[in-house]
Formats: C-alpha cells, structure tokens, sequence
C-alpha cells in the first residue's frame, strides 16, 4: 500500500493568488477606515441601478434617505445610478453623510458628488462593508439586489451577524416573491424556519421606515 507523503504536496500561492489576497486586504482597510467616520447611525440602501428617476419607488428612497439624513443618519449605498444615486441624493438633500462604496462593473457609474466615495474590486469586500450599518432598506432591484438580501437573511438566521431592521419597499415590487416564500419554502417544502418571515417588514411609504426605526 502506497502512503502519500503530505511534504511533497503542499500547496503554495501562485503570485496571482497572492496579489488577490494584497488587493483584498487593501480594500478591506480601504472600507474600514471609511466606516470609523459614518457616525452614530446608518443606514445601508440596495437596489437596482436600472430603475429611473420616474419610478415611485426612486422617489421613495430618496425621502427615506432626506428624512433620515434631517436626523444625522449616513447613508450608505452601492453609489451606482438608479436606486443608489436616490439615496445618495436624499442623504445630501437631508444635510446627511452620503457614503458610496462603489463597485468595479462594466455599466455602472459612479454616483455624482457623495461626501466618500470608494471603488471596489471585489464583492466580497464591499458586501461586507454594506451590512454594517444599523437597518436596511432592499427597494426594488435585480440579481444583486436579491442576492445581498438572501445573504443578509442567512447570516441573521444563523447567528453570523446580529438581527437589524431589514424594510422591503414597495410591497408590489415583492409580492411574488413574498407568495414564494411562503406558500412554496414555508408551507409546501418546509426548508425554512417558521419565524424566518419576521426578519424583516415590507412597507410601501417613507414614513413607515422612519417611524419603525424610531418606534419605541
């Protein structure tokens, strides 16, 4: 019987590898630093970078962000168009911190004249940075949208990361997904905890955010 020595197989970082860790390390100190500055209370905004300036749920955001900001949230967001330009242009328009934690994608502007502005190579990295924040608002938007929120989800559900007010605007927009949720993972297949519905709270107004976070 062969034995396979352990010392003539040890893997090693290529440089390409090893470039990608320095690259990621950079970014992550990059965000960490911007973070120390966002203030007392935040609050992250995801959404699509398609959806335009005469949607309702454009206008939506960019209150939520103004009225918060009028209260000296920051508010963080993805700093491409669409929804993520409305929350940076509320937050302004509320006299709040605008923070955009840009990211490197064929498509995707930055966002005109946030307070920080940062580029991003990798995901992960900004992924991480975006959930610090102490609430989010997921308004409507594709398959970036949809995967933050699961991931953010996840990690709630299983103790990764603390439960924070998570708010799904415009109730329309996630109906479907809503009916999904419940009458297919919950009720017909059974592959999710019964209170997995509480992690978050669908509302279709500006003010229901706001109230709901200062809520007592």
């Amino acid at each position: 019987m062969s034995h396979v020595n352990n010392k003539d197989h040890l893997q090693t970082l290529s440089e390409e590898q090893f470039n990608l860790l320095k690259i990621i390390n950079q970014e992550y100190e990059m965000g960490m630093l911007a973070l120390n500055s966002l203030g007392s209370h935040t609050l992250t905004v995801y959404g699509g970078s398609r959806v335009k300036s005469t949607d309702k749920a454009y206008n939506g955001i960019e209150k939520i962000a103004e009225l918060l900001g009028k209260k000296d949230w920051g508010i963080v967001s993805g700093g491409g168009p669409g929804i993520m330009t409305a929350a940076l242009d509320g937050a302004k328009e509320g006299n709040g911190k605008a923070y955009a934690f840009c990211i490197n994608i064929p498509g995707e502007p930055p966002a005109p004249n946030p307070d920080v502005s940062l580029v991003f190579s990798q995901f992960s990295v900004r992924k991480y940075l975006l959930r610090q924040s102490d609430a989010f608002v997921f308004a409507p938007g594709g398959l970036g949208t949809l995967d933050e929120l699961m991931e953010l989800l996840t990690l709630m559900k299983t103790d990764k990361y603390p439960v924070k007010p998570i708010f799904l605007y415009d109730s329309k927009f996630w109906a479907g997904y809503m009916k999904w949720f419940k009458e297919i993972l919950l009720m017909e297949r059974g592959v999710v905890a019964k209170d997995f519905m509480k992690l978050f709270k669908i509302v279709d107004t500006p003010e229901e955010v706001v109230n709901c976070l200062y809520a007592k």
